[in-house]
C-alpha cells in the first residue's frame, strides 16, 4: 500500500508561505504608514490655516494707512501737454494750465573743423566742463583732434553728465556737440579754457531750439515755463511737484490743459475688500481644517477671537465705532463678510476723518488690533509653530518606529524563510523515503504472488 502526504514535500510553495505570513506581520508598519499619513495632513493643513492668517494680515497692511483713505485721483483735459498726479495731501480743487515752454538739456556745438585739425599742444592747454558742482578736465598740452576731444569726454570718470556728439557735414568738417545730462538753466554745460585756449579756440555756440525751431534767445530759456491760474512759474525740470501740494505735473509739449482733483474712494474701497476676501477665504480654510488632525480648540480659538474684534466696539476714534457702520456686516447663514461699498464711500464722504481713524489708528484702531491679534498666531514659536513643531516631532518618531520595525520585519521574513526552507528539504527527504518505502513494498508484494501462484 503506498504511502503519500498530499501537499507536503518538495513541492511546498515556501515563498506564497512566507508572503502570506509577513502581510500578518506588517499590519502595525501599515499601521504607522496611516497614523504618519494623517499627522502629515495635519501639518499640510496647519500649514495652509497660517498662509491664511498671513493673507488676513497681509491685507490690514493698506487698513492701517491713513494714505489709503485719503487718496485722491487728477485729471488733465489735454494728456499730450500735460500729464497730472495726485497724493494724498491734494485737495479737490481744480487749475488751468499753461505750457509755455519745456525744460531742455543744453547743447553746445563748435564751428566745423577738419578731421585732421587739432587742438591744444602746449603746457597748461586745457578744456574744463562743468555742470552745477561738477567739473572735469581735459589736457590738451598733447594736440587733440576733435575726435580725440569726443572719446576723452566720453569717459566714466567724467561725472558732470556731459556727453559729446560728432557730426560730419557734407563738406566732411566736423562739429562737436556737447550736450547735458539733464535739463534746467541750472544744468547747463559751462566751459573754462587754459593755456593758449580761449572761447575762439572751437568757437562753441548754444544749439537749443524752441518749439517753432528757433534758437534760443538765452540759456535762461533752458528752464520750463508755465503759469498755473496765472501764476508765471519756471523749472529746471518738466516734472514738477512743487508748485501745488499733492500735485505732480508731467509737462509734455506747449499748450493748455485743465486739471481736475477729486477725492478718489476707490483705493479704499478695494482695500477694504481686499481684507473681507482674505477673511472669507480664512473661514473656507478652518471648515476645511476640521477632519484634517487640526486642533478643534485651536479652530474655535480663531474664530471667536476674529468675532470678538468684528463686533467690540472702538470708542474715541470720531464718529465710527463698529466696522458695520462702515459697510461691512457678516452673513447670518455663513459668517462670512459682505461689503456694502456704497455705505463705505458715504462714509468717507461724509466724515474721511473717523474713518481714517476707525482703520488706521496705531494705538487703538481695528486694523491695529487685529494685527495685534493675529501676531499671537503668526510670530515665531506661537501658536502655528507650535502645534506644527509638535506635528513634525511625532512624525520623526514615527519614522524611527517605523525604521526599527522594518528591520525586525526583515529578520522575521528571514527566519521564516529559514525555517520553511528546512521544513521543505525536510519535506522532500520524506517524499523520497516515502517512494523508496512503496518500491519496496511494492517488491515484496510481488515476490508473495509468485510465491503463491
Amino acid at each position: 500500500m503506498p504511502i503519500s502526504s498530499p501537499g507536503l514535500g518538495s513541492g511546498l510553495d515556501v515563498t506564497s508561505i512566507v508572503s502570506r505570513l509577513m502581510e500578518v506581520e506588517r499590519q502595525p508598519l501599515l499601521r504607522l504608514n496611516q497614523q504618519e499619513a494623517r499627522v502629515q495632513g495635519a501639518i499640510s493643513a496647519y500649514g495652509a490655516l497660517k498662509g491664511g492668517l498671513a493673507s488676513v494680515q497681509s491685507s490690514l497692511a493698506k487698513l492701517k494707512d491713513a494714505v489709503t483713505f485719503q487718496a485722491t485721483s487728477a485729471k488733465s483735459s489735454d494728456s499730450a501737454v500735460l500729464g497730472v498726479s495726485s497724493g494724498s495731501d491734494a485737495v479737490t480743487s481744480s487749475y488751468n494750465v499753461t505750457v509755455n515752454r519745456l525744460a531742455q538739456q543744453h547743447k553746445l556745438g563748435s564751428a566745423e573743423f577738419a578731421a585732421t585739425a587739432t587742438f591744444g599742444g602746449s603746457t597748461g592747454d586745457a578744456l574744463t566742463l562743468t555742470v552745477g558742482t561738477e567739473s572735469f578736465t581735459l589736457d590738451l598740452s598733447s594736440a587733440k583732434t576733435l575726435s580725440q576731444i569726443q572719446a576723452a569726454i566720453n569717459v566714466d570718470s567724467n561725472e558732470t553728465g556731459i556727453t559729446a556728439g560728432l557730426i560730419t557735414g557734407d563738406s566732411g568738417n566736423q562739429t562737436l556737440v556737447m550736450t547735458s545730462g539733464e535739463t534746467g538753466y541750472d544744468n547747463r554745460v559751462q566751459l573754462t579754457f587754459a593755456g593758449a585756449l580761449d572761447s575762439n579756440t572751437f568757437n562753441f555756440s548754444l544749439l537749443n531750439r524752441d518749439s517753432d525751431n528757433q534758437l534760443l534767445a538765452t540759456e535762461n530759456e533752458l528752464d520750463a515755463a508755465l503759469t498755473v491760474d496765472g501764476v508765471a512759474v519756471t523749472r529746471s525740470s518738466n516734472s514738477i511737484s512743487d508748485v501745488v501740494d499733492g500735485l505732480s505735473f508731467t509737462l509734455k509739449e506747449a499748450g493748455q490743459a485743465d486739471v481736475e482733483i477729486s477725492r478718489d474712494t476707490s483705493i479704499a474701497v478695494n482695500a477694504v475688500k481686499g481684507f473681507t476676501t482674505a477673511y472669507n477665504q480664512l473661514k473656507d480654510q478652518i471648515a476645511a481644517s476640521g477632519g484634517l488632525g487640526v486642533s478643534g480648540g485651536v479652530l474655535r480659538n480663531i474664530e471667536s477671537l476674529m468675532r470678538g474684534v468684528l463686533n467690540n466696539g472702538l470708542s474715541g476714534l470720531g464718529e465710527y465705532a463698529y466696522i458695520s457702520q462702515l459697510g461691512v456686516t457678516t452673513d447670518s447663514e455663513t459668517g462670512k463678510l459682505q461689503l456694502d461699498s456704497a455705505q463705505l464711500i458715504s462714509a468717507l464722504e461724509e466724515n474721511p476723518d473717523s474713518v481714517v481713524g476707525f482703520f488706521s489708528n496705531e494705538d487703538n484702531g481695528f486694523s491695529s488690533r487685529l494685527d495685534a491679534l493675529l501676531d499671537g498666531f503668526l510670530q515665531s514659536g506661537g501658536t502655528f509653530d507650535s502645534a506644527i513643531n509638535s506635528a513634525k516631532s511625532r512624525v520623526s518618531s514615527i519614522e524611527r518606529n517605523r525604521d526599527s520595525m522594518t528591520q525586525r520585519m526583515d529578520a522575521i521574513e528571514q527566519r521564516y524563510l529559514k525555517q520553511f526552507g528546512a521544513l521543505d528539504t525536510l519535506m522532500a527527504s520524506m517524499t523520497t523515503t516515502s517512494e523508496y518505502l512503496t518500491t519496496q513494498l511494492d517488491a515484496i508484494s510481488n515476490i508473495s504472488l509468485r510465491n503463491n501462484n
